[in-house]
């Protein structure tokens, strides 16, 4: 969905993201209450504390890649908080925050970050410093994704976050991966869609091959939740 289109949606998908018309519960809940939660949590200003911090490492930097907006780092704390995963699989960083930001909900969790150009982002070591025993860095696709399936359990459900695909050979093993995951229950989430052509290509690959679940999405951000309790619905929203 370009510019054009989003702003022409605009009024019908910001109705929608109110609750109207949203007959599924768990969709309503959702959509009301951790997509559009206003309600400050406990940890925001350490967040925003950490999102300037690593703008001001940035300020000598001519050219970098975007940093996640504070409005995008709260509403990715409030989807983790709500699914409360204790294994996390991350594809893709930004600067580190958005791993800091989920683990920042439990102090159980466990993160896998694949992302090869990590050596492109030295304020990584600075962010995730208070993170080092929960994550677990990776340079190859397919082992993150084998030892973080390994480490799930049957009482777990899979919660993956892309932020991009580092690499143009990445995108066949990832929809592999991910579409494998979509076969029972797990939470995907992808950032960047209307940024990143093969992240846009990836969520429209797997919202395709859902059976079961619902997605949301403002075409921006995606959250696609496989739970085979739920019907198949998709749902585009304001948020």
């Amino acid at each position: 969905m370009g510019r054009i289109k989003r702003y022409r949606t605009a009024l019908s998908r910001h109705h929608r993201s109110k609750g109207h018309g949203i007959h599924s519960p768990f969709a309503y809940n959702f959509v009301r209450f951790v997509l559009r939660e206003k309600s400050p949590y406990y940890c925001y200003d350490d967040m925003e504390d950490m999102r300037q911090a690593v703008i001001d490492s940035l300020r000598d930097v001519k050219k970098h890649p975007r940093v996640i907006s504070f409005k995008g780092m709260k509403m990715l704390f409030r989807i983790t908080n709500f699914f409360n995963p204790q294994c996390i699989m991350q594809v893709g960083t930004c600067y580190g925050m958005t791993a800091a930001t989920m683990l920042n909900v439990s102090s159980q969790s466990r993160l896998w970050l694949y992302e090869p150009h990590l050596d492109a982002y030295p304020v990584i070591g600075n962010v995730l410093a208070p993170y080092l025993d929960s994550v677990g860095c990776y340079n190859i696709l397919d082992v993150a994704f084998d030892d973080y399936e390994r480490e799930i359990t049957s009482e777990d459900m899979p919660f993956v976050l892309v932020n991009s695909v580092p690499e143009p050979s990445d995108l066949g093993p990832l929809k592999h991966h991910l579409s494998s995951m979509l076969n029972d229950d797990c939470v995907l989430l992808f950032r960047n869609i209307h940024r990143s052509d093969s992240v846009k290509q990836l969520w429209r690959h797997l919202k395709q091959s859902m059976s079961h679940g619902q997605s949301f999405t403002n075409e921006k951000t995606g959250v696609i939740v496989a739970k085979r309790g739920l019907n198949l619905e998709h749902f585009f929203l304001w948020f």
